[in-house]
């Protein structure tokens, strides 16, 4: 039996967050399978294709090497795209087993259980589960309803096995590192996992619920995945226990990694400030700690007791200041509407975070009612309003209505300086040739040509098409057709145009790009919360004329709004005057007087990635 195993990323523009893709879970499977002998040959979907690739490069892998069965990692940033290669896989290969894992597979997630692409669903702990149920595939599927931790599609309806006991020993399941089934990720980095399971029961988490107790790899193991990682030329591990600081046997651990990691080696977490001492702050350190995430979540009495989580302000306070003060960097969470919190509570938390100088870096972001949690069960009790679809974003509560949403994000813009949804510059890179092999990330178009001589199975998860001159004027309806065509075929890629300003015309060319598109909503699409340029999944820059002798990018939106602001970067060296002509200039193109947020230009990275990347440069 041969068994295709896929995790697909978060996307981006920039590609930065797809770098980041470690398929961890699909490792853990094929490695607790090899342990257990089980006959199938188990292939994990090539980084270069599942982190970089469109929708038809990565249904052409699995198309080529045509699996018996094919398992996706679900999480709520990718169950959609993964949805719809289910469906195109089960009309291609019409005897392939499509399996789901991960937190999306829950009884009461009624979004995934309305389609009926995939055959069945492992829900929570997933080794014993996966190697059960390919040894029934062996078998023609007999028994397969005994295997505990399995959903079964029956016609329309999902049936949910009786739940799996967890494993006992972490160990039994071999690190996927250290026996070459996983590889450095394509940015250098590393995800780990010390333990399963977490101490703490927020209301808004799943993590505690499908592991509640809490399970330990050996230290041993963990030092020698740090010294594998040092021999590897990585250079961050992040480690994914919900509270790493609570971890049993934790100076043990500390002691282990601190021995086996190299001089170049950091490692990033998430843990609670108030569980930080000078001690261990030094050991920390001593062991490589370089980042750390702390969840807040807020400061409100009544939403903590809501939501199930403690806060200690003094020692919170005094955590993070620890830490900072040893030069860790540290990210301090706030969570936007959480039950019995209201605008003035979230700005009371922000303000907090502010005065008491407790981040580096402040992240604010809204609360998700994930599948599986206390606070979905609760959510009709709480007055709770949230998107049916993922990321399952709250939308209102009984305290905090949609415009109080975004004003607690304006507040936090306001108060730190900066946005908290940036605008992202697709990966432009340089004007070389795509070469064989290559995912095409970049289209360049100089003249009126007629055919682009690029496959669909070749574009990336985000495109760039960028046009040259004033020929585009002339070419829309065959440029139309092309894209469309392209997009139709991966409705899940990012895409970005880029044009001179001599070839906009307000009144028809986002229009254009609207038309061009396949004109459905993307799960990256943000709006209600984003109080500036919402994220979108289809983006238009103009190129402008110099200023200081440096391109200036300026983002159109594609459904102008008056009060928004828009986003432009100017050379570095720009100043009051540049940004005066500017918005002159873009008055005259819009038609209205643009409130204009500028921003330095700041020179594009180009790494290893561009080995794994190609631009098309067409010209007639």
């Amino acid at each position: 039996m041969k068994v295709a195993l896929i995790q697909l990323p978060l996307q981006s523009h920039h590609y930065v967050y797809s770098l980041e893709n470690m398929p961890l879970a699909a490792g853990y499977l094929a490695s607790y399978a090899s342990a257990r002998n089980v006959p199938a040959d188990i292939i994990i979907c090539p980084a270069g294709i599942s982190n970089l690739g469109g929708d038809a490069a990565i249904l052409r892998w699995v198309e080529e090497i045509r699996p018996d069965m094919v398992g996706f990692s679900c999480y709520l940033w990718n169950v959609q795209r993964t949805l719809h290669l289910c469906s195109v896989i089960r009309q291609r290969l019409e005897d392939c087993i499509i399996v789901l894992g991960g937190p999306e597979v829950t009884p009461d997630n009624d979004f995934l259980l309305s389609y009926d692409c995939f055959h069945f669903g492992v829900a929570g702990e997933g080794e014993e589960t996966f190697v059960d149920l390919l040894n029934a595939a062996a078998h023609g599927m007999q028994g397969v309803l005994d295997i505990p931790g399995l959903m079964v599609r029956q016609g329309s309806k999902a049936v949910f096995t009786k739940p799996r006991s967890l494993m006992t020993g972490l160990d039994r399941v071999p690190s996927p590192y250290l026996n070459g089934i996983l590889t450095p990720g394509l940015n250098k980095g590393m995800v780990m996992e010390t333990v399963r399971g977490c101490p703490m029961r927020c209301a808004y988490c799943y993590y505690h619920k499908s592991s509640p107790a809490v399970r330990t790899f050996r230290p041993g193991r963990i030092g020698e995945e740090l010294r594998w990682a040092g021999q590897k030329g990585i250079h961050e591990a992040t480690i994914i226990d919900p509270c790493f600081a609570r971890r049993p046997d934790l100076d043990v651990l500390i002691a282990a990694m601190a021995s086996a990691r190299s001089d170049k080696l950091r490692f990033s977490c998430e843990l609670n400030a108030e569980d930080i001492t000078p001690v261990l702050v030094d050991a920390l350190v001593a062991a490589g700690l370089a980042h750390v995430e702390i969840g807040l979540q807020s400061t409100n009495e009544k939403a903590l007791r809501n939501i199930g989580r403690p806060f200690a302000r003094d020692a919170f306070i005094h955590g993070v200041k620890l830490l900072r003060s040893a030069g860790v960097r540290v990210m301090t969470d706030i969570m936007v509407g959480l039950p019995g919190d209201t605008l003035e509570d979230v700005k009371r938390s922000i303000d907090f975070v502010l005065a008491e100088d407790l981040c580096d870096d402040l992240s604010l972001y809204p609360l998700s009612i994930l599948p599986g949690t206390k606070l979905r069960h609760k959510a009709q009790q709480f007055g709770i309003n949230y998107q049916h679809e993922p990321p399952y974003l709250v939308t209102k509560t009984s305290h905090m209505g949609c415009e109080d949403i975004r004003e607690a994000f304006t507040y936090a813009e306001e108060a730190t300086g900066r946005d908290l949804f940036p605008v992202e510059l697709p990966r432009m890179g340089p004007k070389k040739e795509h070469k064989t092999g290559k995912i095409v990330h970049r289209i360049v178009i100089d003249d009126n040509d007629k055919s682009l001589n690029v496959s669909p199975g070749e574009i990336g998860q985000a495109l760039c098409i960028e046009v040259l001159g004033r020929a585009f004027l002339n070419s829309r309806d065959s440029l139309r057709r092309i894209v469309q065509a392209l997009l139709a075929e991966n409705p899940f890629t990012l895409v970005s145009w880029i044009m001179p300003e001599e070839a906009f015309r307000a009144d028809k060319t986002a229009e254009f790009i609207t038309s061009a598109g396949i004109g459905k909503a993307h799960p990256i699409d943000s709006e209600y919360m984003a109080t500036f340029t919402p994220k979108r999944s289809c983006q238009l820059f103009l190129r402008g004329g110099t200023a200081n002798n440096g391109c200036i990018y300026t983002q159109i939106p594609l459904h102008p709004d008056p009060s928004r602001p828009i986003w432009s970067a100017l050379p570095e060296d720009a100043g009051p005057e540049e940004e005066r002509l500017h918005s002159r200039h873009m008055e005259g193109l819009l038609g209205f007087k643009p409130d204009i947020r500028y921003h330095d230009l700041e020179a594009d990275r180009h790494d290893a990635l561009d080995n794994l990347l190609g631009a098309r440069h067409i010209s007639s």
